[in-house]
């Protein structure tokens, strides 16, 4: 079970138990690890300390119910104050206004329920964007939806400002804190990705209700297509090289803050069973890669290179977006998840002459390779990495109805990558 899993295991435990007594010794005890351990990483997925985590959920909830109609006694008293006097205190500490003032500033509606593992799609509303845009003496400037441009899907957690920023909001301080640390690292090392911008009085983010909110500029471009790389391969040489530039500074940053993934122990004998692939082919994929993965090198990396988090200005890259899922991988899995991500988009396009992807692996392999070497065993593990990659895709969207097509096609590039390797 990864990190992330046990550490949302917690924060659904702590949800569902708001009114009982919670310590975090057996927060602790339940995760398996030490008191001291177990805080580093509670607080580097979620921002803050668990016992802080816990106080300010149980005075979200029970402020909610105040504005339900709840006795104000009762609710503080069911969420473990002994007096309103110590969770009044509490919550202005906390909030820096009055139980009162935040119930008339924030509509009455039911705490978010953090998932540190799935996408937010909270959706607040621009006016209520809108009313923080002081705080970057923004207020002015008109707010409008973002969309991915390949899929046409509404960005649930994001509104551009005007023609130059993006304001991202969320439930969860720890992404915030490692957006603006990645922000900071690629800006020491002149990579070009977001910018975070900071308040007029000089804060990365701002703080309403639950929420966190922070600022990015607009990188100026459009999202790769498919379609623009099959028609230029040289693109990928170019994507390529980019990579190695940001995992050069993506080094940099502290590696405590970050999950550590393993993806060759997530190959399991319940996942190979579903693939209907040869006992074979399946033996000697699992021991070499199992061979050459602990010589691989590892380092945070993006985990999220696919054409909709790559811009491109007038043919030339412009930056990477959305650094969400950023963790500790072998440094190859970022080449090799452009590569399919690639595959994925045009695989169902009949018109599309699919041979000519693997020109596009090999470059952007080579594009890496001419600013950071790779070594034998990288280069001798990329095949084994996509498969990897494909494999995990297959096992996520098995997990869903809704994902049942998605699963079909990565299943069916798993076994032409295969047939044409």
């Amino acid at each position: 079970m990864s990190v992330r899993v046990i550490i949302q295991k917690s924060i659904d435990y702590i949800e569902d138990n708001l009114k009982a007594e919670l310590t975090v010794d057996g927060l602790c005890d339940a995760a398996g690890y030490s008191a001291v351990h177990y805080c580093r990483l509670f607080k580097s997925f979620v921002g803050v300390s668990p016992r802080e985590y816990i106080n300010r959920r149980k005075l979200l909830h029970a402020v909610f119910e105040m504005a339900n109609g709840r006795s104000k006694t009762d609710a503080a008293f069911d969420y473990g104050f002994e007096t309103y006097a110590g969770f009044y205190k509490a919550f202005k500490s906390e909030f820096n206004c009055s139980p009162s003032d935040f119930i008339k500033l924030h509509k009455s509606i039911k705490p978010y329920r953090i998932n540190i593992l799935q996408e937010e799609n909270i959706m607040l509303s621009k006016n209520t964007v809108q009313k923080l845009l002081s705080e970057w003496g923004l207020q002015n400037e008109e707010i409008s939806n973002v969309y991915n441009e390949n899929t046409g899907r509404q960005n649930g957690n994001a509104y551009y400002v005007g023609d130059n920023y993006i304001v991202k909001f969320t439930a969860n301080l720890g992404s915030v804190k490692r957006n603006i640390s990645i922000s900071e690292a690629l800006a020491s090392a002149d990579v070009r990705s977001f910018k975070i911008i900071k308040t007029v009085n000089g804060d990365s983010y701002v703080s309403s209700g639950e929420m966190y909110f922070f600022l990015t500029e607009r990188i100026k471009g459009s999202q790769l297509k498919y379609t623009d790389i099959f028609n230029n391969t040289d693109l990928a040489y170019e994507i390529g090289k980019e990579i190695a530039k940001l995992h050069k500074a993506l080094i940099t940053l502290n590696e405590c803050e970050y999950e550590k993934a393993d993806i060759c122990t997530q190959i399991t004998d319940n996942v190979k069973s579903k693939l209907n692939l040869s006992d074979d082919f399946v033996d000697v994929y699992i021991e070499k890669f199992s061979a050459k993965y602990d010589n691989l090198p590892k380092q945070i990396i993006h985990r999220d290179i696919n054409p909709s988090n790559i811009l491109f200005d007038n043919g030339k890259f412009s930056g990477f977006l959305d650094f969400d899922f950023s963790e500790i991988n072998i440094r190859i899995f970022d080449i090799c998840y452009f590569a399919t991500s690639i595959l994925s988009e045009c695989f169902t396009d009949a018109d599309t002459d699919k041979s000519i992807w693997f020109e596009i692996l090999k470059k952007a392999i080579l594009g890496y390779d001419s600013v950071s070497p790779l070594t034998n065993d990288e280069k001798q593990a990329i095949p084994y990495v996509i498969y990897s990659i494909q494999i995990i895709c297959i096992e996520f969207f098995g997990r869903f109805d809704k994902y049942k097509d998605l699963k079909k096609v990565n299943a069916d590039i798993l076994k032409w990558i295969i047939e044409n390797n």
